[in-house]
């Protein structure tokens, strides 16, 4: 029997090539699957060696680079995205180099009844700049994905739009020093437990924000456009994320709840174990465990929530130090995320919202 998820988007073979068969209905089919969202990103962290630094500061011109290899249900992101920092003269605090991320990857379709047939239908492909006051203007950028026409299914171009808001950049020089200038914000997070809803003030917090954000359609015409809006919001003190998302699309809302909770392995080795909850709200009564959990504070927005559509598993960090320098010169980044009564639509959306802001959360 053909089950939703061997049709959500399948690659047949059509005289000598292929032929994307898009279902827009399956995009929006509820799945629960172990390892969902699998592969690597491998970061060279370059602005941070010494031989590209002037002044304890990185010089101009030199990029971070991230190398991405993810699939993502039965599609797949493969490519790179380059990002140069903000750089400043060491004592007049002169701007030298405004801070970009240069987008450059291949997206594609998998055909689930044979995972060695993919096809690349298009790209992520642009720049996204962000402004001294941490802004990152996606109507004035060109970052879009670019879907070319195969078989049965027409090209299409869709823009990433909105504003994505984080720190202002400072004139600093060490990761110490930005810390020590950074003004400290707090803020308050709910979700429910249960039937109780359990508030956390986290005293030392990093927002990155999204404010009337399109995320483009792709890689398939059946996963749309939505517009996310809301925070992530980062903890400086235990350094767990928080999302606090709402998606808008086809006349659906999705609200994001949850957390990804940081998980120290070693020096050099660490992971993110997420529970991010969609519709926390509307996902029917929790089993019995859930009226007795007892967690408080940040705890409670890392307990398993088994009645509920959620984004679970873990994103792993191994990080590679060299001498005199601080923070990690490469870091090699595995994926393996779950996903529980969740649509392919919602776990591309969160997806894509990760992959805006790649220096927030892969460099913090």
């Amino acid at each position: 029997m053909q089950t939703p998820l061997k049709t959500l988007s399948i690659a047949l073979l059509a005289g000598s090539g292929l032929v994307l068969a898009s279902q827009a209905t399956l995009a929006n089919e509820s799945v629960t699957q172990d390892g969902y969202v699998t592969g690597t990103m491998v970061i060279d962290w370059h602005s941070r060696l010494p031989q590209n630094q002037e002044n304890d500061a990185p010089k101009p011109g030199v990029a971070d680079f991230y190398q991405l290899d993810a699939t993502v249900g039965n599609t797949f992101y493969k490519g790179s995205i380059q990002c140069v920092p903000y750089v400043f003269s060491r004592h007049l605090g002169r701007l030298l180099q405004e801070g970009s991320c240069q987008y450059d990857v291949n997206i594609g379709v998998i055909n689930p009844a044979d995972t060695s047939q993919r096809a690349v239908v298009g790209k992520v492909v642009g720049t996204a700049p962000k402004d001294r006051e941490g802004r990152v203007d996606l109507g004035r950028a060109n970052l879009r994905i670019e879907v070319q026409a195969m078989g049965r299914a027409q090209a299409f171009t869709s823009s990433f739009a909105g504003v994505v808001v984080s720190s202002p950049v400072k004139a600093t020089s060490t990761l110490r020093e930005a810390l020590d200038t950074a003004a400290k914000q707090s803020a308050t997070i709910t979700r429910m437990v249960g039937e109780r809803e359990v508030s956390v003030t986290l005293g030392d917090v990093d927002p990155v924000k999204f404010q009337r954000v399109t995320l483009a359609a792709g890689p398939s015409a059946n996963y749309t456009e939505a517009v996310v809006d809301g925070q992530l919001v980062y903890s400086y003190e235990t350094d767990n994320w928080f999302p606090t998302l709402t998606y808008s699309y086809g006349g659906t809302q999705d609200v994001v709840s949850g957390g990804m909770k940081w998980v120290e392995l070693s020096d050099t080795e660490g992971r993110y174990e997420l529970n991010v909850v969609f519709n926390e709200d509307k996902g029917g009564p929790q089993d019995e465990a859930a009226f007795f959990g007892d967690a408080q504070g940040e705890e409670a927005f890392f307990m398993s929530t088994p009645n509920r559509s959620t984004i679970n598993g873990t994103i792993h960090f191994k990080d590679t130090y060299t001498g005199g320098v601080e923070r990690p010169v490469k870091s090699a980044v595995t994926y393996n995320m779950g996903v529980q009564k969740l649509t392919a639509q919602q776990a591309q959306l969160f997806w894509k919202t990760l992959l805006l802001i790649p220096s927030q959360v892969y460099g913090e």
